[in-house]
This record gives structure tokens, C-alpha cells and sequence, in this order.
């Protein structure tokens, strides 16, 4: 699938990239996404003359994160799919952590900054995978079996861990629409847009 459109946004961040007849366009900025990331697409679309015709697929991100702001995105995204009649998709910023870190074959921690001292996580370790959110505290005996820390820089978490065994690495623009287009490829008719929710109470996932 060559021209894709993708499409990220948080509260006050929006992002936006489109990969069309092998080129890449994309524009971030930090505005409201409910009042500029359609004008955002539209702009990139006018600017670079894209024809909105030759799109043939949509992708956005699930999250976790700013629940407004993935919304809104998906909101776009899913409009776009019905619009234009093309496949869509949304992929968890915690695949594109993982995709970006590229640390395939060691036991990790995959952490994204919450709220209240708390820190959104995947843990990775052989076939297992949990996800969830938790105190800083908390985190500390996930790390135990762990090799690697990947992530937004969470200077608590390095404190309270205090481990040289443990590498980290921080991926600090994730939510850059560009990096959405390497999932090009699960954009098929049979998946969907839905939002990663993720309940600090009963870490319920939906």
C-alpha cells in the first residue's frame, strides 16, 4: 500500500504524515487538535497536491494516552475510511515504541508518561505480555526480569530503579505521525479503529 495517510494527535499536539507515490509529507505542530488537525491534512493535501482520490488507506493511533486527543484522530481517521471508501486501521503507541527501539529478542519495559506519577507500561518477556498503568513505585518489580527500559525519560523511574544492569532507552517522538506509516501493511478490510483505554483503577483494557 503506497499512499497512505496517517494521523496522531494529543490535546495540543497534532501530527500528520502521508506517504504518497513513494514520497513522505508531513507537518507537526503544537495546536489544538479539535480545532486544527483537519485543517492541518487538508493544508499538507493542498500544499504538496496530493490527489485525495489515489489514497488507499488510513491509519491512526490507539493510544494509551490523551483520551480527547485519540478520539479526535480516530474521529478523522474513520471519517477519511468512510469517505473515500478505503481500509483504515490504529496501531498502540506502544508498537511504535517497540518498532522504533527495535530490541526484539530481550525481555523489556515499554513506558509512556501518564498522569499523578504514573506511568502507562507493556512488559515484553519471552511470549508474555502484560499491559497496564502503575505508580513509578510499583514499576520497580517489573523492571526485576527485565533487560531492557524503553521510553519517554521518566527520571523518577531511573532513580527509584538505581540498576546498571537495566539499559534504557528513550524514544522521545513516538507520536510523530510518520513512524504510524510503517504499520502500512495491517491496514486491510477487516480491521478497525478503537482506542487503547487503559483504567488506572481496575487496568481494564479495552
Amino acid at each position: 500500500m503506497k499512499n497512505v495517510i496517517a494521523i496522531s494527535a494529543c490535546l495540543k499536539r497534532c501530527s500528520v504524515a502521508i506517504s504518497y507515490k513513494n514520497q513522505l509529507f508531513h507537518v507537526t505542530e503544537y495546536v489544538d487538535a479539535a480545532t486544527n488537525l483537519a485543517f492541518l491534512l487538508q493544508n499538507l493535501i493542498r500544499k504538496n497536491g496530493i490527489s485525495i482520490k489515489e489514497i488507499e488507506g488510513v491509519i491512526t493511533a490507539s493510544g494509551p494516552g490523551s483520551f480527547t486527543g485519540i478520539r479526535t484522530a480516530q474521529s478523522l481517521a474513520k471519517a477519511l475510511a468512510m469517505t473515500l471508501r478505503i481500509p483504515s486501521a490504529s496501531i498502540s503507541y506502544f508498537d511504535v515504541i517497540d518498532y522504533i527501539a527495535a530490541e526484539k529478542n530481550s525481555n523489556r519495559l515499554i513506558l509512556i508518561k501518564s498522569e499523578k506519577n504514573q506511568a502507562y507500561f507493556k512488559k515484553i518477556q519471552n511470549k508474555y505480555e502484560e499491559i497496564g498503568v502503575s505508580s513509578y513505585e510499583q514499576l520497580i518489580k517489573k523492571t526485576e526480569e527485565c533487560d531492557f527500559l524503553i521510553g519517554e525519560n521518566i527520571p523518577e523511574i531511573h532513580q527509584l530503579i538505581n540498576s546498571s544492569r537495566i539499559i534504557y532507552k528513550e524514544i522521545a517522538d513516538f507520536r510523530n505521525a510518520k513512524y504510524l506509516l510503517n504499520f502500512s501493511e495491517q491496514i486491510n478490510k477487516n480491521s478497525k479503529i478503537f482506542p487503547l483505554y487503559i483504567n488506572a483503577a481496575v487496568q481494564n483494557i479495552i
